[in-house]
């Protein structure tokens, strides 16, 4: 990731600043550091949750199959 940084507005309502700025305070960090990992993390769930999904389709377009958490534990107990 590069080092330099581009400046982003975003407009939050009155209640949410003042909760960021409770839970970064909390958290010894800045709202800047606090919004940027917020996102980071977010994106890193989409990202997880598509893979997963590819992942899944080409298991399922194999001829593989799965098995629920119930059909496990009558196996497997």
């Amino acid at each position: 990731m590069s080092t330099l940084s581009k400046p982003i507005a975003v407009r939050f309502d009155e209640d949410l600043v003042q909760l960021i700025e409770e839970v970064s305070s909390g958290q010894h960090m800045t709202k800047t550091d606090f919004i940027r990992e917020a996102v980071l993390e977010k994106l890193e769930d989409m990202y997880d949750l598509a893979k997963a999904d590819d992942t899944y389709k080409e298991w399922v377009g194999a001829g593989k199959k799965t098995l629920s958490h119930d059909e496990m534990m009558k196996r497997y107990g």
